[in-house]
């Protein structure tokens, strides 16, 4: 046999796994930012002396600072599939005890907004017990719940609204800026960030979005549902109470009637939020920027001269939609 008809024997041994493709993104995740801008862009055209100034913009962030506090409130529970109706309630209880502590009892601010917070959070932590433990189905829960909470807070302003004899550091909080940008928004941003970093950056986070997927899966890969659950219900009420201080602060006030005007748009924008950079999940970025595509869209619409009612229409137009898109695209990632 010569070197000619020498015979290679193709390699028997398994050829190397091709690479993994990236994953794209789908182009309907950037559907929500694109347009939120193409609405600037055409409401500063139409309006451009009223909607396209840095008032207006200033406006816009300090009055939704509050929205954006209660949302995420509302992101931690929905992370779980659970829901919380009480956010607005919650948020009215720590609202009135923020102002209420020191002009009807005398307390120092610092205590009075610990108080609050802390009032809060205790109102989560039983909603999380009546749901996990108790086991009521947290729409009834959080619903009664939320009932309670207004009937607290009308019984402890007498449903009159608390202006008198409030330190003068609380508005001021709300009033004065911080480089240009009125303070609650920096409240806020900071917050977001925190809440991204939990959510996306910690097992805690990574946890409530598995109990989210599928409480049984999450319960044989060894978690504890319930513990998360009663937890994520726990931080719901904290960050609640930080709205109602946030509330008392932009507002000036004690207004007993407040918080259950947030809960739609609050639902609402965590839905239309979860149509953007996570692909039908919940995320914390998506639901800010949906406070604010929300707010573009009202307030356009109201500088080009569509009544003032057209708000809650809007917002439940907005949260049918947000649904609709959102349930689509976990059925398109599942």
């Amino acid at each position: 046999m010569t070197a000619s008809d020498t015979v290679v024997e193709p390699a028997t041994g398994p050829s190397p796994a091709p690479a993994p493709a990236r994953p794209r993104r789908p182009l309907s995740q950037w559907a929500l930012p694109a347009i939120t801008v193409a609405a600037a862009v055409v409401f500063s055209l139409l309006e451009p002396a009223t909607f396209a100034s840095w008032g207006n913009a200033r406006a816009i962030l300090l009055t939704q600072s509050i929205l954006v506090v209660v949302a995420i409130a509302e992101l931690f529970v929905l992370v779980t599939g659970d829901f919380d109706l009480s956010v607005g309630g919650n948020l009215a209880l720590g609202g009135i005890l923020t102002a209420g502590l020191p002009s009807l009892q005398g307390l120092p601010l610092v205590a009075a907004i610990l108080l609050a917070v802390a009032a809060c959070t205790l109102v989560g932590l039983v909603n999380g017990l009546l749901v996990n433990v108790v086991r009521i189905n947290a729409f009834i829960a959080t619903l009664s719940t939320g009932l309670i909470l207004g009937g607290v807070a009308t019984w402890y302003t007498n449903g009159k609204v608390i202006y008198e004899h409030i330190p003068p550091s609380l508005p001021a909080f709300g009033a004065t800026d911080v480089l240009g940008i009125p303070k609650p928004v920096w409240l806020f941003a900071i917050l977001m960030l925190v809440v991204y970093y939990v959510l996306e950056h910690t097992p805690f986070g990574r946890f409530l979005y598995a109990v989210g997927g599928s409480r049984e899966a999450a319960r044989l890969s060894g978690l504890n549902v319930r513990r998360l659950s009663v937890a994520a219900f726990t931080v719901s009420g904290f960050i609640c109470g930080i709205a109602g201080v946030t509330a008392a602060s932009v507002l000036g006030t004690g207004n007993p009637t407040v918080g259950p005007s947030y809960l739609l748009p609050a639902f609402a924008a965590v839905f239309l939020g979860a149509t953007s950079f996570r692909g039908g999940s919940f995320n914390v970025f998506g639901t800010v920027l949906a406070v604010f595509a929300i707010a573009i869209g009202v307030t356009g619409l109201q500088a080009v001269g569509v009544p003032y009612y057209i708000e809650p229409v809007f917002n439940g137009l907005v949260l049918l939609a947000a649904v609709a898109a959102s349930r689509r695209l976990r059925a398109d990632a599942a």
